[in-house]
């Protein structure tokens, strides 16, 4: 069943009308096909392969044989004659051509153009401060202004009095200041500087990393999400930050552990959202709903009452719009889950401070941190998440599904905060 307007019935059609027919040969752990799957409209193939066995486990290892032990599943399921099937991609590997950034990404024909040009027309997806009619000192605007200001000043206080002092304390603690050299230039703050350094000096012997990841556990929360269909999961964050293919890890991830994941997507007036959604839906062969305000959610539950893990991916949005808080807390409420904040590792810092605390605000309580491999200084988000109180829940790396959502841990950060260049490090956690 439908919404009334007949929106969701139809895009549920399309997706049955054009789902690849499951013509496979004979179930055997020997036998591997590769499936090379399209979306509708979208003419880049993409890179999965299929196999199917008697048993998951079978099925699991003729996947490891073809692809490595380290091969991503992107999904499960049990055909009616009793064969398992599951899709896999080589971690690594990009799902279809130009996954990842945007400039990236070939032209091509967009997906569900008439559903996007149904979205309001003057929404606005940038993260200025004075969009969607936010008046400079109104509302949350003014608290976070007040609240930058306050810091900025409290900042400049703190700097003069420490150049007054000299030498007499902070940097006179050889501890203090070895932090200091190796991780403000990263970007953290000097409130976590000296935090890290109060556990340093705590920590067993040993080399500065081993020492740093013994801090961090002691000054950060770490919590990692446990997917559940009792528990949705709200995205949120400015455009850019890497939303949407963090849903599509999730949901990666939720097959792997042989469950489910359904996609709704509010950010269907970004250009290519609908095509990057439903190119992951369709790679991971879950539903997909495309959504534009609040009370289509609330139908979604109501009407489709999907026994999904659900995700609800939303559009850019600024903390010092007082109408985009307005929604993203109608979001919230209308799903019954989690906030979940998706920071970029690299940025403004006290940028970053102030849209964790924002968020914080309309209950956030956990983030997950993206752009890892194109971050050189990743002191900016978390710096945000200890400034806002924010538990770390995953990172993300690299920008292809394949490669997954890392479980936030201490002993990462350590070792690439101590590292001069980006590279990926993930499989060594």
């Amino acid at each position: 069943m439908g919404l009334p307007n007949g929106r969701l019935f139809l895009v549920q059609r399309t997706f049955m009308a054009f789902r690849r027919p499951q013509n496979f040969t004979k179930p055997n752990i020997s036998v591997i096909k590769q499936i090379v799957g399209k979306t509708r409209d979208v003419a880049s193939a993409m890179s999965f392969q299929t196999f199917t066995a008697v048993s998951l486990e079978e099925a699991k290892q003729a996947m490891r044989l073809a692809l490595g032990t380290d091969a991503v599943i992107l999904a499960s399921k049990k055909r009616p004659d009793g064969v398992v099937e599951i899709r896999a991609i080589k971690k690594g590997m990009p799902l279809f051509e130009g996954e990842g950034p945007r400039s990236l990404r070939p032209p091509g024909p967009k997906i569900g153009s008439s559903l996007a040009s149904r979205s309001r027309g003057t929404r606005d997806t940038g993260t200025g401060a004075h969009r969607n009619g936010a008046v400079e000192g109104s509302g949350l605007h003014e608290r976070v202004e007040k609240s930058a200001s306050s810091s900025a000043l409290s900042k400049l206080k703190g700097d003069f009095t420490s150049k007054l002092q000299g030498s007499r304390e902070g940097f006179s603690d050889s501890v203090h200041a070895e932090l200091s050299d190796k991780l403000q230039p990263q970007g953290i703050t000097p409130g976590l500087v000296k935090a890290l350094a109060v556990e340093v000096r705590n920590a067993p012997e040993g080399e500065m990393t081993a020492k740093l990841e013994y801090a961090f556990e002691r000054v950060l929360r770490f919590s990692p999400i446990t997917l559940s269909p009792d528990a949705p999961i709200m995205l949120m964050g400015q455009t850019g930050a890497g939303k949407t293919s963090s849903a599509a890890k999730l949901a990666a991830r939720a097959a792997g552990m042989g469950d489910r994941a359904a996609f709704l997507c509010a950010d269907i007036g970004r250009a290519g959202a609908l095509d990057q959604m439903t190119t992951y839906a369709e790679a991971l062969d879950t539903r997909f709903w495309p959504i534009e305000d609040p009370q289509d959610v609330t139908n979604v539950l109501r009407q489709e009452r999907p026994e999904d893990i659900l995700i609800l991916d939303t559009p850019g949005v600024s903390p010092f719009a007082p109408t985009d808080i307005l929604a993203m807390q109608a979001f919230r409420d209308a799903l019954q889950g989690e906030p979940i904040l998706v920071l970029p590792a690299s940025g403004d810092v006290h940028e970053h401070i102030d849209w964790a605390n924002a968020f914080r605000d309309i209950g956030v309580r956990r983030c997950i941190i993206t752009k890892f491999d194109t971050s050189r200084r990743i002191g900016a988000a978390v710096s945000a998440a200890f400034e806002s109180n924010l538990a770390l829940a995953h990172f993300a790396e690299a920008p292809f599904i394949a490669d997954g959502l890392i479980d936030a841990n201490p002993g990462y950060l350590a070792q690439r905060l101590m590292m001069k260049d980006p590279a990926r490090i993930g499989s060594s956690f």
